[in-house]
């Protein structure tokens, strides 16, 4: 960013910031939060507009909004009108942690829902207010998490997935391989929920000021009708949405999409250095990055998101550290890690940032295996007390098709020169000495793992090796374990990034954008047979080669 053009932002910003000065009142702003966040905004064009809608708002953004509608003298307070949504733990705690900073303005806070499950509710209990409409309920029934386990089923349609894992606990593979839970795996299930629960019911009892016992009581007799959720303190009030107007004391409530244009701009001192902020998100690939061409129908463990390619973020670190005005660097971390040759790339090229500049990792939902692997360049580290991380260890495998192949009456053929030729072949499992080699190779691999984490957290790999082999921690047990250094949010990262670069509260925060792709690929992009090849190509990235992966997609609800 060069100085002209810091400069032309900010003049732009003052004379926004004087039209919008005419509208006198804004009494209070309402937001209704979209079903489900992405951690950071994206921008869609025309194509892409006409083709999905209007981009939805992210978590970002969300914060974003809490932020202006907190500085701005005019508004009273917000109203956050919930109709169900789902997020990681850690976001729940990222939205939570912004609607207490927008209390601690001076502005009140309520929340408005037809109905409240408890992870809506947890989030809810930040506001001044919990609001019901006659009818409503408040299903705080607790938390729900499910693994599906696919050895049956592929097996049935002719196909096989040969892993091998570091140790039990590093059961990426697991929901592939197995039938049922390993009883390393249902221990780490269980502690993570148990930190889970701990977290949300923690968090309620502090900002609704009710005991920890008081919230589990109230957890464990739901479903709550609204006059007995009154009654007993869970609510604050009962009311129609057409109510509020009146229980405002106020004229108007203004919507979110309108108060955005009304309300001021932050100022910023555009004169001096900033913070970068990179988003780091999506199975971590060898490549480009890429999201999926449109949306997948039903989940697809590992493959179904969005990719995080090595030559483009490694290219952004690179553009970076030539610029003099980037004073530090944000790196925004949602990955369950992937490929661990990408991994180790990406680390190379941050560790090559954060030689002459400050380097903050900040955790979103997951962080895991090869998410927190690319961490370890940081100089600070902050987490959620509900991010998933840890993880560190090492899987290899492939999905064997033979008998699949056979099913279908097609007959496979295979050539080979080298006694390894077939190594990823899908034509039959390992061998044992094909497994006896990549078990060295594993091992090897995580070797190197243990000592990126022991130098980066001034640890023995032994001490390090005590808490990976592939064990998932949430960022509070990740803390107690050293692996982290704060618990916090986006907010807390860029504040730290200040600190450490020793630069002024005003210094801008600026979000690193790679570039969009011409209109003809993009338009080429948006139909069903885009998304299978993004999905086989993701299945092909993943098979014969090490992998840094989160143990399983870890969902409450």
């Amino acid at each position: 960013m060069s100085k002209t053009t810091r400069i032309i932002q900010q003049l732009s910003t003052n004379l926004l910031n004087m039209q919008r000065g005419r509208v006198k009142a804004i009494d209070y702003v309402m937001i209704k939060v979209p079903p489900s966040f992405a951690p950071i905004s994206s921008k869609r064009n025309f194509v892409q507009q006409q083709i999905l809608g209007p981009a939805p708002m992210s978590l970002l953004e969300f914060v974003a909004a809490l932020e202006r509608v907190g500085d701005d003298p005019r508004p009273l307070g917000m109203i956050l009108y919930f109709r169900g949504f789902s997020a990681s733990t850690a976001d729940l705690q990222t939205m939570r942690d912004a609607i207490l900073r927008l209390r601690e303005k001076g502005k009140r806070a309520l929340s408005f829902a037809p109905g409240y499950r408890t992870l809506d509710y947890y989030v809810a209990s930040a506001c001044d207010e919990i609001l019901l409409p006659p009818g409503g309920m408040l299903e705080t029934t607790g938390l729900f998490s499910q693994q599906v386990f696919l050895k049956d089923g592929l097996g049935a349609a002719g196909l096989q997935f040969d892993a091998i894992a570091i140790s039990p606990y590093k059961g990426a593979a697991d929901s592939l391989t197995r039938t049922e839970p390993s009883p390393e795996g249902r221990e780490q299930i269980n502690w993570l929920l148990d930190s889970t629960y701990e977290t949300i019911v923690d968090g309620i009892a502090a900002t609704r000021k009710m005991k920890p016992e008081a919230v589990k009581r109230m957890i464990d007799q739901a479903v709550h009708l609204t006059e007995d959720a009154l009654e007993k303190g869970y609510i604050d009030g009962i009311m129609n949405e057409e109510a509020l107007v009146e229980y405002l004391g106020v004229t108007k409530i203004t919507m979110w999409e309108e108060a955005d244009g009304q309300l001021y701009l932050p100022v910023r001192d555009f004169d001096g250095k900033y913070v970068a902020i990179l988003y780091a998100g999506g199975m971590i690939v060898d490549g480009e990055s890429a999201t999926p061409p449109s949306d997948v129908p039903i989940p697809v463990p590992f493959v179904g998101g969005e990719r995080l390619g090595d030559i483009t973020l490694n290219q952004q670190v690179r553009n970076l550290i030539k610029d003099p005005s980037c004073g530090a660097l944000v790196l925004y971390i949602d990955s369950g890690g992937g490929s661990a040759s990408a991994s180790e790339s990406m680390a190379s090229a941050l560790g090559e940032f954060a030689k002459s500049r400050p380097l903050v990792v900040c955790m979103g939902g997951v962080a895991g295996s090869g998410g927190y692997y690319i961490a370890t360049p940081a100089h600070w580290i902050v987490a959620q007390p509900g991010t998933i991380t840890g993880s560190i260890g090492v899987i290899m495998g492939k999905l064997v098709n033979s008998e699949l192949l056979r099913k279908l009456r097609f007959n496979a053929v295979s050539y080979l020169r080298g006694d390894n030729a077939n190594l990823v072949a899908g034509e039959s499992p390992f061998s044992d000495a094909q497994r006896e080699m990549i078990r060295e190779s594993v091992e090897h691999i995580y070797q190197q793992f243990l000592e990126r984490v022991a130098d980066s957290r001034d640890m023995s790999a032994a001490e390090i090796d005590g808490i990976g082999g592939g064990r998932v921690w949430t960022g509070q047990q990740a803390l107690a374990n050293g692996l982290v250094d704060e618990l916090g949010d986006l907010h807390t990262a860029i504040d730290k990034a200040r600190q450490l670069a020793k630069l002024p509260e005003s210094a801008p925060a600026v979000l690193v954008r790679e570039k969009g792709k011409p209109i003809g690929v993009e338009l080429a992009e948006q139909n069903p047979a885009a998304l299978a090849k993004y999905l086989v190509d993701n299945v092909e990235m993943m098979t014969g080669r090490a992998q840094y992966l989160m143990d399983f997609d870890w969902r409450v609800q």
